[in-house]
């Protein structure tokens, strides 16, 4: 065989060895179960499922609630907590739509996603985390459903990846938030205890508002590489190298 057709046939060997599979888990709120995912509840107001205020008048997760921000979390869900830094590649997205921000009038957001590890909790702070900052919404510009997604490339990553902020210690130069000393990107990836979609932006203070938001559609998508895929790409790359020899 020649050294042409050699690598034509080991390149068509990877190609079929280093296929990943995906994983999703979507939460739509259709059967009636929060299936783990929690709104604000309390004196301020409450969080329920709302049969027809989800995308296409379906189901959706709904909270009306009057305090300084409001945040859905999940810690029960082992779709949705865990070690994420094993995967390939991971992907975030949930629908959101907003009634109402605002007492009076209305008021933007920051609407972000936040992954917490309690483990590593250090100085006082309830948790670790990182967080991505998808926008700041309201309902003059979020009234109909927006789709946000953040796709994490590399969760096994030491450092932040672009957009991504750390929580758990502050700069004492600049009073910023970060990560706390020894703790990595990969850290928290590694032992996410909770995660949540939040409208408490680190390091702004908010004033009390009235907050009518929901959420629909709610997944996570995690990427495995094919079982085998590095040792059958140096089989074939070490068959094309001998091959070539002859």
């Amino acid at each position: 065989m020649s050294s042409s057709r050699v690598c034509l046939a080991t390149l068509a060997l990877v190609g079929v060895c280093m296929s990943a599979s995906a994983d999703s888990t979507v939460v739509d709120f259709e059967d009636g179960m929060t299936h783990g995912w929690e709104g604000p509840q309390g004196f301020g107001g409450i969080s329920f499922i709302d049969p027809s205020n989800g995308v296409g008048g379906s189901a959706g997760y709904r909270t009306q609630f009057s305090d300084f921000g409001i945040v859905f979390a999940n810690s029960t869900n082992p779709a949705f907590v865990g070690n994420f830094a094993q995967y390939q590649q991971v992907t975030f997205s949930v629908d959101v739509k907003v009634d109402q921000i605002g007492t009076f009038l209305p008021v933007p957001r920051p609407f972000m996603l936040e992954l917490r590890d309690f483990d590593t909790a250090q100085g006082g702070y309830p948790w670790s985390s990182v967080f991505f900052l998808f926008d700041w919404i309201s309902q003059d510009t979020h009234g109909d459903y927006t789709t946000f997604s953040v796709t994490i490339d590399d969760p096994s990553s030491v450092d932040l990846p672009a957009g991504w902020g750390g929580y758990g210690d502050y700069d004492p130069v600049t009073f910023e938030t970060r990560l706390p000393p020894g703790v990595t990107f990969a850290d928290i990836l590694a032992g996410v205890d909770e995660i949540a979609y939040s409208t408490y932006l680190p390091d702004f203070f908010f004033t009390d508002e009235f907050f009518d938001v929901t959420l629909d559609n709610i997944t996570v998508t995690t990427v495995v590489p094919a079982p085998g895929a590095a040792g059958a790409l140096t089989l074939s790359l070490l068959a094309g190298v001998r091959r070539r020899r002859r």
